[in-house]
């Protein structure tokens, strides 16, 4: 009996209380406002997004000129150019549900929010009086963004038919983890080809702020030709904010062609000048291709010290040729020779039995000068104008063995040509006898043509003449 009077007595409060607060709320505004919905949702960290928030009166009285403001607080950001101050105006009693008015905000995630629900602060005032407000919070779900760009190539040119390295970095600059990326690229004239693998590498995981580096062995059409070539990159991951593949297509370009090489080797003196071969053993081709003896120690042009050749391509060769002599004599000043220790003569021989520089001057296929510096074996024994004491004793020596040479030439001068005197020997004979013959039957009418070569015969003839 106690318990029922007990709990009949706490529901009259409770009714008493409903009744109250029915009373009240009946008596005043009261004003609502809660979030209807987002753009997108989730919010992705970095971008903006759409805010829709509903504002209902609760309350018997209305509310007017009732006035929502934005107040930007991390990670919320206000867009430029967006008011943040919006006017609701009169809100009759009893105004929600279906009869809420609906305030849109569009509002900036900072790019480095992490992923998680944040509040979104608004004031809400009546129109001219924001010193009586109310700030009211809003829980809104942000995303991490994921963001990936193929940021650099390591090599801008590359050389026809020579094995290069090529890397590709890969950049994370969102403020989520990428996973599970595939990197491709490919050159639709295939010029330029992957070897030892395909073209196509797999990623697991780079974090917020890494990079993820690519290699590939690449080799260029050794028959290309000079110029820009395109690569079309591909590149795959997971977004985990749309739970979808996300994929960059961009474009690089790589040039081909650059410069080359040259070799160059003494070929001979004549004359006065001492000529050397120019071959461009490189891959690119050569433009407006000068040869160039620059200023050194040992050696000295008289004339001019560069030559041009114009151009050559890949394999091509030419002749360059400069009136060179050693400037070691063994002379002093006077012209007499000088006394030179045993020191100073070795060190003579070497150098001028030592190296040239030869420099070679050429435009490549970009277009840019460059310079390629060479040393070619000398022995300037072999070249005009060189007197030292060394060289006179191989110049008697070669002088001796020139006059060798000349006793042999004329024995080879016989051998060669022993037949044709012996024919010519025996055209003489016979023409001297049958000269005899003619004048032997002017005299002797019974003369044969054997008796010219009988003596005694003639010797007769003769002393019956007398």
């Amino acid at each position: 009996m106690k318990k029922t009077i007990v709990m009949y007595v706490l529901v009259l409060v409770l009714i008493g209380m409903f009744s109250g607060f029915a009373q009240a709320a009946s008596d005043t505004k009261l004003i609502i406002v809660s979030l209807v919905n987002q753009d997108p949702d989730p919010a992705i960290a970095g971008d903006t997004v759409e805010v829709r928030i509903g504002v209902e009166n609760r309350g018997g009285v209305p509310a007017e000129d009732l006035v929502l403001e934005f107040v930007p607080q991390y990670p919320f950001i206000a867009v430029t150019g967006e008011n943040n101050v919006k006017k609701v105006g009169t809100l009759s009693a009893y105004q929600y549900d279906a009869d809420m008015k609906i305030i849109k905000f569009k509002v900036r995630v900072d790019r480095d929010a992490t992923a998680g629900q944040y509040e979104m602060k608004i004031k809400e005032y009546e129109e001219g009086n924001t010193a009586v407000s109310s700030t009211r919070s809003i829980n809104i779900e942000v995303k991490s963004k994921e963001s990936a760009e193929i940021i650099h190539i390591d090599k801008t040119t590359l050389i026809p038919g020579k094995e290069t390295s090529l890397k590709f970095t890969i950049n994370n600059v969102g403020s989520a983890s990428l996973r599970d990326l595939t990197f491709s690229w490919v050159n639709e004239d295939n010029i330029v080809l992957p070897v030892g693998s395909d073209n196509t590498k797999y990623v697991k995981y780079i974090d917020v702020g890494d990079s993820a580096e690519l290699d590939y062995q690449v080799i260029a059409d050794s028959n290309a030709e000079a110029g820009l070539y395109k690569l079309d990159l591909t590149l795959v991951y997971d977004d985990p904010a749309s739970d979808t593949e996300k994929e960059i297509n961009t474009i690089a370009g790589v040039y081909i062609g650059g410069g080359t090489d040259f070799d160059i080797a003494f070929s001979e003196t004549s004359s006065g000048q001492t000529s050397f071969t120019i071959a461009n053993i490189g891959s690119n081709p050569a433009s407006s291709v000068s040869v160039i003896v620059p200023q050194q120690e040992g050696w000295t042009v008289s004339g001019s010290n560069s030559m041009i050749i114009g151009n050559l391509n890949t394999g091509d060769y030419t002749v360059a040729s400069f009136e060179l002599q050693s400037s070691q004599s063994g002379m002093d000043a006077t012209g007499q020779q000088k006394n030179m220790t045993q020191e100073e003569l070795m060190a003579q021989r070497t150098q001028t039995q030592g190296y040239l520089k030869i420099q070679i001057a050429y435009t490549d296929t970009m277009g840019e000068r460059k310079l390629v510096e060479k040393e070619v074996s000398m022995n300037s024994q072999n070249l005009v104008g060189t007197t030292t004491d060394s060289e006179a004793t191989t110049t008697q020596a070669t002088m001796a063995n020139f006059r060798g040479r000349g006793m042999v030439q004329q024995k080879s001068f016989f051998s060669m040509y022993k037949w044709y005197i012996m024919v010519l020997a025996v055209l003489v004979v016979f023409g001297s006898a049958f000269w005899k013959y003619r004048k032997e039957k002017l005299l002797d009418p019974t003369f044969k043509f054997k008796d010219v070569f009988k003596i005694k015969t003639i010797f007769k003839k003769k002393n019956k003449a007398r």
